[in-house]
């Protein structure tokens, strides 16, 4: 598919290198001379300098023959103007992101009327995800599956779980409908056989029914108490989003942001929010507005390493969760080893939130994990597909690639080897990066053209 992307910031990049994977045809306009000179260094595909909101850059031979358009610079305004001229110019679909809460909250212009098919909102996204591990009782990260009757859950290990640690697989005593997809080990991912066995401080892959997967972690996992108390340091979109959206919940929240006019922003449209126009690094400061006995503390600044530490040290202090916002991949075996409950990634979500609506309704769902090893994708088999009428220890699937569950009808199945994939089937999968684009292709799904 020929795709075009304005501006190649952290979004912009991250959907680059996964269109790339999948074989797009890729064309990135970018106006900032330096991050263009990065560009065309890092990457293999068309680059063009300039304004893409343009008519002239739009509807030049090398843009305007592009079947989607996305355009994702630092500009709401920007990108909503390209989609309104790409759609004017004949390009069939196009994707913007708008961060702003104004325009999000705006009722009377739809995106229909903008000529926008799909609007992403990182910080919103991210917002939203962090709210649902809040409200989980169980302190384990669950991701739904086959309409909520399928899930993925991650629990790291330690030595009280005598359930999973110092065990081979094929020793354990767990219930046939539970499978272990995967083990995170020292920043790597294996997909494990019988014989692998799981060590302390290795995180644990869980894939099966809903209601067994909440009986293993209930016994592995004390039930949480409600969180009440939340401390959010960064008043960017993303603590805004999640504090309105807390306080709805009748939660008790408070914001550190350091600057002053961000602040008195915050405080006209959060009123039920304490606002702290302070510095929330001041670990002094923290001891005196009650750390010890908040049961929620989430660093969402623009800074990674800023994010991982104050985590940290809010967790040392006494905080019952941390949550931290980590952007670069390379920090992500760092979560498990500082023991920061969560790490949010809002590229990672955005990324798959956009090849979910390339694929259309035959990619159901995909998660990209936050060390990018592995991820999960939900689809259905399509007619005529490689896949078909074979036995699973048969179907040439490739090393490093479990099916997890079938959903056949309103059953799910845990296959066994011996299972066979049927045309329509809904299918679970968890596999390591580099084989998804071979697995999409077996099911019929890979390389699927816009209607």
């Amino acid at each position: 598919m020929k795709t075009t992307i304005i501006g190649a910031g952290k979004i912009g990049k991250e959907i680059a290198v996964r269109l790339l994977q999948e074989g797009h045809d890729l064309v990135i306009i970018e106006k900032n001379e330096l991050t263009m000179q990065k560009i065309e260094e890092d990457f293999d595909c068309l680059c063009i300098r300039g304004n893409g909101a343009t008519a002239k850059i739009l509807s030049s031979y090398d843009v305007a023959n592009s079947e989607l358009l996305i355009a994702v610079t630092n500009s709401d305004e920007v990108n909503m103007i390209a989609c309104m001229t790409a759609k004017q110019i004949g390009i069939q679909r196009t994707v913007a992101r708008i961060r702003d809460p104004e325009y999000s909250q705006n009722k009377i212009i739809s995106k229909e009327a903008l000529g926008i098919d799909l609007i992403i909102n990182p910080e919103y996204a991210a917002a939203m995800e962090i709210n649902r591990f809040l409200t989980m009782a169980l302190p384990v990260h669950m991701e739904p599956f086959a309409r909520g009757q399928v899930q993925l859950a991650d629990i790291t290990v330690n030595e009280s779980m005598p359930l999973f640690a110092n065990k081979k697989l094929m020793d354990m005593d767990i219930p046939r409908s539970l499978l272990i997809v995967a083990i995170s080990r020292n920043g790597g991912m294996i997909i494990p056989g019988g014989q692998d066995v799981v060590l302390p401080g290795d995180t644990i892959y869980l894939l099966g029914h809903s209601d067994i997967i909440n009986k293993i972690c209930a016994k592995v996992k004390k039930k949480r108490p409600r969180v009440q108390n939340v401390m959010i340091l960064g008043g960017g979109r993303i603590g805004f989003y999640m504090a309105e959206r807390l306080c709805t919940q009748g939660m008790n929240v408070k914001v550190f942001e350091q600057n002053s006019e961000r602040c008195r922003e915050l405080a006209e449209k959060l009123p039920e929010a304490f606002i702290l126009c302070a510095d929330g690094s001041d670990l002094e400061l923290l001891c005196h507005e009650g750390i010890k006995d908040t049961d929620a503390f989430v660093t969402v600044t623009g800074l990674d390493e800023e994010n991982l530490l104050l985590a940290l040290l809010a967790k040392q202090m006494g905080a019952k969760r941390v949550i931290a916002k980590v952007s670069r991949p390379g920090y992500a075996p760092l979560v498990e080893q500082l023991g920061v409950d969560y790490a949010i990634s809002p590229r990672l979500i955005t990324a798959g939130e956009v090849l979910r609506f390339i694929k259309g309704g035959r990619l159901l769902s995909l998660s990209l994990l936050l060390n990018e090893k592995a991820e999960v994708i939900e689809l259905f088999v399509q007619p005529g597909s490689k896949i078909i009428g074979r036995p699973l220890h048969k179907s040439g699937l490739p090393d490093g690639t479990i099916i997890g569950t079938i959903m056949r009808g309103n059953k799910v199945i845990i296959p066994q080897g011996n299972d066979i994939i049927k045309e329509h089937d809904r299918l679970v999968v968890f596999a390591l990066g580099h084989n998804v684009n071979i697995i999409e292709s077996m099911c019929g799904v890979g390389g699927i053209r816009l209607e």
